[in-house]
């Protein structure tokens, strides 16, 4: 990732059970922010003041939810769909590397919402960016929550009150954003629907969006709740653990490994 050329492209497949493919080109920064298609026209459910997070830091104007645009780019092309459906998805990264799952479309729909959120530009996801980076697009909660977990109690050198407010203060509006990003996406279905819009009756009722959302929500709500487990585990396991008055431990020689160590949420299929 850190040769690509700026504006690489990550293209996603997914193939279903009624041999249907849809693909997907996901361009990014080198920072990792997602990019939307330069020539989409941002939609009505996309605009900022649409149910707006009550965390949201942005002033209120013309320019668009970043999260919300990222998932019209991306999660709008599934929006028919329906969430349980069997499905075939292979991410294939600039250097040709590539990833093969067959999992139920929420769960491969979770790692766009997860884009949309983390990688996007959106002021509350962004803050855990940092410690997102450098995973398989898809990888189970366990796996993401250790991975969240252990960067941020690297960061503190070992410190398991110093992580624990950090990743605290990161999670605890997420569930504003998320809930919204719903909320955005069922509008708009109704609305639509109540037009007369030929859009409305295609994707009322089906949830692979809004279950991709409430999934990747469940994951961090999950991670808050054991969270004090899995620093102790962790600090334990790396040799972390502090002594009361006692200083953090130093961090391991091999600590810079893991900063080396990047990716996407994913939940458990």
């Amino acid at each position: 990732m850190d040769t690509a050329p700026e504006g690489w492209y990550q293209q996603l497949s997914i193939k279903f059970e009624d041999g249907t493919v849809q693909i997907l080109h996901i361009q990014r920064k080198l920072t990792g922010t997602h990019i939307p298609e330069r020539r989409l026209t941002p939609e009505p459910w996309t605009a900022l003041s649409f149910h707006k997070c009550p965390c949201c830091p942005f002033p209120d104007g013309p320019v668009p939810c970043p999260a919300a645009l990222s998932l019209q780019t991306t999660m709008s092309k599934l929006r028919s769909r329906k969430s349980f459906e069997r499905v075939t998805a292979t991410a294939i990264d600039a250097q040709g590397r590539s990833q093969t799952v067959e999992w139920p479309l929420q769960d491969v729909g979770s790692a766009l919402v997860q884009l949309a959120v983390f990688a996007s530009g959106c002021p509350v996801g962004r803050r855990l960016k940092p410690y997102l980076q450098g995973l398989p697009p898809f990888v189970t909660s366990l796996e993401l929550s250790r991975h969240v977990a252990k960067l941020i109690l690297q960061r503190h050198g070992g410190s398991i009150d110093g992580a624990r407010q950090e990743l605290a203060e990161s999670l605890a509006p997420l569930h504003d954003v998320f809930s919204h990003l719903t909320l955005r996406i069922r509008t708009d279905e109704q609305d639509k629907a109540a037009e007369g819009s030929a859009e409305g009756p295609e994707t009322l009722g089906r949830d692979a969006v809004p279950n991709s959302i409430t999934q990747v929500d469940a994951i961090a709500q999950l991670l808050a709740l054991r969270s004090d487990k899995l620093f102790s585990q962790l600090a334990a396991d790396l040799g972390w653990n502090e002594k009361p008055g006692q200083p953090a431990a130093a961090q391991p020689e091999d600590a810079g490994l893991w900063r080396k160590l990047t990716g996407l949420f994913r939940s458990d299929p």
